[in-house]
This record gives structure tokens, sequence and C-alpha cells, in this order.
């Protein structure tokens, strides 16, 4: 507000007249800033930016928030093999849309998602409803998270983690646990009998397999019985009704054929049993046959010829059953030379074939790497070896040359340069070394 007071020879009338001019003068810029933007040769001019507003703030600033009905859930005593379904109820009691972004499980074993089982009004879904986890929460709603635990490899006690990730900064990760008591009936371990045998060892092999009883009634076993003559089984009584051993061994084969090829053996092992749901209980039997020999590759390969530079492949020899000594290694082709590395005194070797350049495999016919043994049974191991065909080169694109230059073109144009194909003679990478024995001689699968 101004005050104005006569000075200079002004009197108190010019003042007035002073004072109104100057509030007309305001008046009029405050009415020209309310009035619409008039037009201009019909064209409307663009109207001054509005200022930008105001972001909404929560009445409360709280912000979204995460609460379940439970962050532990108990499963009690469940059945091996039955699947464990729950769902977890959580709702938003803050004052913004909670969105829940991940729900990932530690355990392959669990599903997320599945049939709602244990929902209330609050979540809007019925129980029974296929669905999934709920992604978005308005605030003072509930959403659900339904689990799956598949029990089949599950024993003894059992705690499930279940990881929720949401915008509630407060709780940004939720840890869920599902705890339970997996049980079996009849409880067999281990649950197969497995054998690694070499057949020119003499070894017997055997495996024990422990039977508890877990149901509240005695069990009776008898007859064990095999559907295959490569194994055989004793039953024993440890404590009656309550605890059983089965002895599985793996038979001798007196007519095996020796054989530098690795095999297998699958068989069961059927017992009466006075458990209705379990009768006849099986327990199935493995047997890897190593040869008494590994010889890897069965298959050498050589680039077709002639060669450009030398080419070496390699070879790995190891006696399984007992000691073995190699001698007279060669290939049956002029030039090919055979470098012997001991890796394993007596037991395991590992052979550099070198080809020298030139050689040419289509003017060798029936090439092959032998090498003499001390085995009797193979005192002499032939390995075939094969040639690659040599790799078509694409057809080359002529490339014409640069255009005449003229008062519009100054610029020669540029081709694109090709980079040669990598030669097909290079030496391939080594084998990987087999696996070392255990203690009873059998490798390891």
């Amino acid at each position: 507000m101004f005050c104005f007071r006569p000075q200079n020879g002004y009197n108190e009338g010019q003042m007035k007249l002073f004072t109104r001019f100057a509030l007309t003068l305001a008046g009029s810029a405050v009415l020209a800033a309310a009035v619409p933007a008039q037009t201009t040769g019909g064209v409307a001019a663009a109207p001054a930016a509005a200022p930008p507003a105001l972001a909404a703030v929560s009445s409360n600033g709280l912000g979204p928030r995460i609460q379940f009905s439970t962050e532990n859930y108990d499963a009690g005593t469940n059945l091996a093999g039955e699947t464990i379904q729950y769902t977890f109820l959580v709702t938003n009691t803050g004052d913004e849309m909670l969105v829940v972004s991940n729900v990932h499980a530690g355990c392959g074993c669990t599903i997320i998602g599945g049939y709602a089982t244990n929902a209330t009004s609050g979540s809007g879904i019925a129980a029974g409803t296929e669905t999934n986890w709920t992604h978005e929460i308005a605030p003072g709603k509930t959403g659900i998270i339904p689990l799956q635990i598949n029990t089949s490899n599950r024993r003894g006690p059992v705690q499930i983690n279940v990881e929720v990730v949401s915008n509630d900064r407060t709780r940004p990760a939720v840890n869920l646990h599902v705890n339970a008591v997996v049980w079996l009936p009849i409880e067999v371990e281990p649950a197969m009998a497995a054998f690694s045998v070499i057949p020119g060892v003499t070894n017997v092999y055997s495996e024990s397999i422990k039977i508890f009883n877990r149901m509240e009634t005695p069990l009776d076993l008898s007859d064990p019985r095999s559907n295959t003559n490569a194994f055989s089984a004793v039953l024993k009584t440890n404590v009656p009704g309550q605890e059983f051993e089965l002895i599985v061994t793996v038979e001798r084969r007196s007519n095996a054929v020796p054989s530098l090829r690795y095999d297998t053996i699958t068989g069961q092992i059927s017992m009466k049993s006075s458990a209705t749901n379990k009768n006849p209980l099986v327990v199935s039997a493995y047997e890897s046959i190593y040869p008494e020999i590994t010889v890897f590759p069965q298959t050498l390969n050589i680039p077709a010829g002639p060669l450009p530079q030398p080419a070496t492949t390699h070879l790995q020899i190891r006696g399984n059953a007992e000691e073995l000594a190699l001698s007279g290694a060669a290939v049956n082709a002029p030039g090919v030379t055979v470098a012997v590395k001991i890796l394993q005194t007596n037991r395991q070797y590992y052979l550099d074939i070198v080809f020298p350049a030139g050689f040419d495999a289509a003017t060798n016919q029936g090439l092959a790497f032998t090498v003499k043994t001390d085995n009797p049974h193979f005192p002499a191991i032939t390995v075939p070896i094969a040639v690659v065909p040599r790799a078509a080169q694409p057809a080359r694109t002529p490339v014409s040359g640069p255009p005449p230059r003229t008062s519009q073109n100054f610029t020669r144009p540029q081709t694109a340069a090709t980079t040669p194909a990598a030669s097909p003679h290079a030496p391939p990478p080594p084998p990987p070394l087999p696996q070392a024995s255990n203690q009873s001689g059998a490798p390891q699968p």
C-alpha cells in the first residue's frame, strides 16, 4: 500500500487525480492477464505455458506396505510323493499400490502358482481356483501367493524358503517359510543297488540295501526274486517287523565275450510284502560293465590330403582290469609317427599320432592304428582311421573395377575385405582324460 503526501507544489486535488490514474493502470494489467488470448489475423495466439502441477502426496505418507497373514507355515507330516499346497495371503496396509514384482522359491521342487487352497473373501479368489500370484494389490486389499511343493524326492524334516520382492520400501524382500516332515511307510536306503563291473576282475560285487518299516503295524517281507540272471539277492531280518537287509550280488558270467565297449544291465528285485500298497516291494539294480581295456576314441579322424602342414590326432588307452603294457604302436602308412606318453605306469597311456605334411589319405586305403598288449584277451588293438572330407570352398564373387572418374564422381567405391577360412587341417583338441579308478579297481562312472 502506498501513501502520498503533497510535496513540491502538488495540492491535494492533484494527488487524488494521480492516485486514480495509477490504480486504473494496475487494474488494466490484471484484466489483461485474465482475458483469453485474442486472435490476430484469424489465428489464435499460443497460450502461455501453465506451471507444472504438484506431485500427488499420500495423505499419511505410508506408501505401499506388505503384510502376510503368516510368514511361517507348518505343513505337518506328509507322505512322500504327495503335493503340499498352501496359499499365503498378502495384504497392502499402506496407501499406495503394492506391486509384487517377483516371487522366487529356493527349491526346484516348488511351483509358484496353482490352486488357491485357503483363500478368504478378502482376496476375492475362491478356494480351489487355479491362479497365479497377485502382482498388484490396492490399498486395503488382499492378494494371494499359492505354492505347490513336490515331496517325491524329499525325506525327513523339510524347509522350503520363498522370497517375495515388492515395492515396499521398508521391506523390499520378505522370506516366507514352509516347514514339513516327509515320510515313507517303507524306506529303502539306498534307493537302488548300483555296480561298476569289469569282466576280467574276480572280485565279488555285492551291495547292502537297508529296508525300514515306518508304519505302526509290523511288516513282513519274504521271497526275494530277480527278473534277470545278472543279479541275485538274499533277504535278512535285522529287527522283526521293522528292519530288513537285502544283499544284492552281481552274478559273474563265465561265458561273457571280451569286449572293448561299455555296456549296462538293469534289473529289479521283488519281495512279497504284507503292506497292501507295497506288494510286491521292488528294489532296482543297475550294472555298469566296463571293458578290460578302455580305448578312446574308438575311431581316429584325419583330414583329407594332401596336408599343407603336419596334423596330429590323439588316442588314450587304459587298462582297467590289470596292469597293461603296450608295444609296437604304429600306423600302416609311411611317414606317420607315434609318440607314447605314460600317464600312469603300466596302466594309462596317451598317444600322439602325427601325419606329415603332404600326407594324402586318399592314396592310403584301409588306414588303421595298431598296438600290441600283454592282455591275453586282447593281444593286439586296432583302431580304424577315418578320412574327413575337405570342406567345400565357397565360390568367389567377381568384383568389378571402380567406376570411371568423372566430374560428379571423385570417390573410389569401397569393397568388403574377405577373411580367409580357418585351415581344415588344424589338429583337433585332445580328448578328455578318463576318470580315475576307485579302490576296487573299477573306474568311476
